[in-house]
Order: structure tokens, then sequence, then C-alpha cells
């Protein structure tokens, strides 16, 4: 009969009898190596999980302010994407899923675009995007946002961008 009970990080091993565990022969350690490697896979499966669950969530609310923004942009709800922002504690820039950082771009150059914003709501929005460090993610990506050229939403940026090609 073999048993383990896994406590946190520590493995305790009860065998009773030699011959009737997977384990007879072997080291005391090649267990307790086995059970940290798979308990180790299964961490980093669950966190993966978590953070893909954290990532689509915080795409789907982006693409929900990326909207409203381009629908109708106001004051208001460029004051509700930097509230939406203020609690957010960090914002991941993983180069298998650019989605929510290219939306949250879009989102921004919406509220600085647009008139219909304030100055003050624009230095708000601006803030948050700072502090998250929305504006700098772009170097970290294999591959820039994708760039409007419809002449409405033409700037300088995009002649700058094109420029080096």
């Amino acid at each position: 009969m073999f048993t383990a009970f896994a406590f946190g990080e520590e493995v305790y091993i009860e065998s009773t009898g030699m011959g009737d565990s997977f384990f007879s022969g072997v080291p005391i350690i090649f267990p307790i190596f086995f059970f940290l490697v798979i308990g180790i896979i299964v961490f980093a499966v669950i966190g993966g999980i978590g953070n893909q669950v954290k990532t689509n969530s915080l795409l789907k609310d982006m693409q929900q302010f990326a909207s409203d923004l381009a629908d109708h942009p106001s004051d208001e709800a460029a004051n509700r994407l930097a509230d939406y922002l203020r609690d957010v504690t960090s914002f991941p820039v993983y180069r298998t899923q650019m989605e929510p950082f290219r939306v949250a771009l879009g989102s921004y150059q919406l509220v600085m675009d647009s008139s219909h914003v304030s100055d003050e709501t624009k230095e708000r929005v601006d803030r948050q995007y700072k502090r998250l460090g929305i504006l700098d993610g772009e170097k970290f990506a294999d591959e820039p946002a994708p760039r409007r050229s419809s002449s409405a939403h033409h700037h300088h940026h995009n002649d700058h961008h094109n420029h080096h090609m």
C-alpha cells in the first residue's frame, strides 16, 4: 500500500510493505522528485488558465470601451475608461496574445483624437496608460499594432511609422 500526502511544497510519503509500491526498490528521493515535477506542471497549467481567463476578460472590457468610444466619443466614455484602468493593477503584454494591447492602443488613440473629450480627461486617461506601461508595450511585442490607413484616422504617427518601411 502506497499513499502520498502533499501539503504545500513538502511531500510526505508513507509506504506499508516493500513489494506492493510502484516505487519499491527506488531511493526515496525519486518519488518525491516525481510528485514535485507533477505538482509544478499542474501549477503551471492552472496558472496559465488563470492568466488566459484574466486576459480574455480584460480584452472583452477593452473592446467594450473601444466600441463606446468609436460610436460616441465623449468625455463620459473616456472617463469610464480612465476609471476602469485606475482599478487595473497591471496590463499584461503577451507576445502570444496581443489583442488586448492593440485594442487598448486603439481606445487611447480614439480618446486623444476626439474633439469631444476635454484636455483634463485626456490627461487622466494618459496618466493611467503611462502608469500601466501600455504606451511602452509596443516595443516588447514582436509585431506592431495594426495601423488604420483611412484618412479620417490618419495622423503623423502613421507617416513616421511607414517612413521606416
